[in-house]
């Protein structure tokens, strides 16, 4: 399989960086920058 993406919160995996991102923004209130993500900037 390929590498997965851990939430640095919770410990959860994604497949994605982009599920993981997705995964911040609405469980850990957006705090989807940590991972890189610099959509709204």
């Amino acid at each position: 399989m390929g590498k997965q993406f851990t939430c640095p919160y919770c410990e959860s995996k994604f497949p994605s960086k982009e599920d993981l991102s997705k995964h911040i923004d609405r469980i850990h209130d957006g705090s989807g920058l940590l991972e890189g993500d610099t959509r709204r900037f």
